[in-house]
């Protein structure tokens, strides 16, 4: 399975500053962007002897160094949020690679709920009445999962996956906490649809440095979501969780195809069609005679005594 990672262009040189390794930084939960991080714990619907109970055995809830990734580089919010508006760069890494090299991490999927998991509530009351010691690690550790790996269905558009670091593998480095990643784990720079053009050349040079492929994100005129072209003008499109190459390409803008053929929908139109076009456009015509702001004025008049 691959995974995403969305960066801004300014700090490109910080992420591949140490050789044959890809820096990652890592946050505390307690400094992200949701203020209901580790929020989704034990349902509060229950007595009080037992949230007493909750209370007690979790108390603070530990602050593990973690980084968040997407399963898609195409999500158009995370690239306005966190790639500078499609300025930035995103990083395909393999989640079994990075298994591999950091045996001890927590890597999942986000599970997003719009109310907390009531299995826990369940194991609260067990805690609760059996005094039992065993029950109440299970009931830490189901909450401690819970609280890292699930958020609120309003964040579900980030489609994210998160590595927690409770070894602490991550390094400290001008006060940030950073993973350094080994280059084999990454498999792909993707560098966004306004990515500076005096950035592109050096883009180019550390994949190839990496030895990882290169895109760039496109916004094309007839597909609902970007595509992507390789260093060798290849198009490429993801599907099924991968960046695959396109099936087929206009003929004219390079931009894939979905249904086939051999130019998009767009580019199909000939001159033709352009001038039967222009001959039938009622607003040509009203232009023609002088009546077309005339005629919006009239259009808006009506609009606003029906909303009256």
């Amino acid at each position: 399975m691959k995974v995403y990672k969305y960066f801004s262009a300014g700090v490109m040189d910080l992420v591949f500053n140490r050789d044959g390794y890809c820096g990652v930084k890592c946050s505390l939960p307690k400094d992200y962007n949701d203020p209901y991080e580790l929020f989704l714990g034990v349902d509060l619907n229950v007595s009080t002897e037992s949230l007493a109970t909750y209370r007690d055995i979790i108390q603070e809830l530990p602050h593990f160094p973690t980084t968040c990734f997407s399963k898609s580089p195409i999500v158009a919010p995370m690239w306005a949020h966190y790639a500078q508006n499609h300025s930035g760069f995103v990083l395909e890494f393999d989640v079994e690679s990075l298994k591999d090299n950091f045996e001890e991490i927590e890597i999942r999927d986000v599970d997003y709920k719009a109310e907390p998991n009531p299995a826990l509530a369940d194991s609260l009351e067990r805690a609760a009445v059996t005094k039992k010691p065993r029950h109440a690690v299970w009931l830490r550790q189901a909450v401690l999962t819970e609280a890292y790996f699930s958020k609120y269905q309003e964040w579900s558009y980030e489609q994210e996956c998160r590595l927690v670091d409770r070894n602490q593998y991550v390094e400290d480095v001008g006060g940030n906490k950073i993973l350094f990643v080994p280059s084999d784990c990454v498999a792909a720079m993707i560098v966004g649809s306004k990515f500076p053009e005096d950035k592109k050349a050096q883009s180019k040079d550390v994949a190839v440095a990496q030895g990882i492929d290169w895109y760039q994100l496109g916004i094309g005129k007839s597909l609902p979501l970007p595509y992507m072209t390789s260093s060798d003008d290849g198009a490429y499109v993801f599907e099924a969780g991968e960046i695959t190459e396109a099936l087929g390409v206009c003929e004219s803008c390079s931009e894939p195809l979905p249904l086939g053929g051999e130019l998009c929908v767009w580019c199909s139109i000939t001159d033709d069609h352009a001038e039967e076009a222009a001959r039938g456009n009622p607003f040509r015509i009203l232009d023609h005679y002088g009546r077309l702001e005339e005629y919006f004025e009239g259009v808006r008049n009506i609009e606003s005594r029906r909303k009256k």
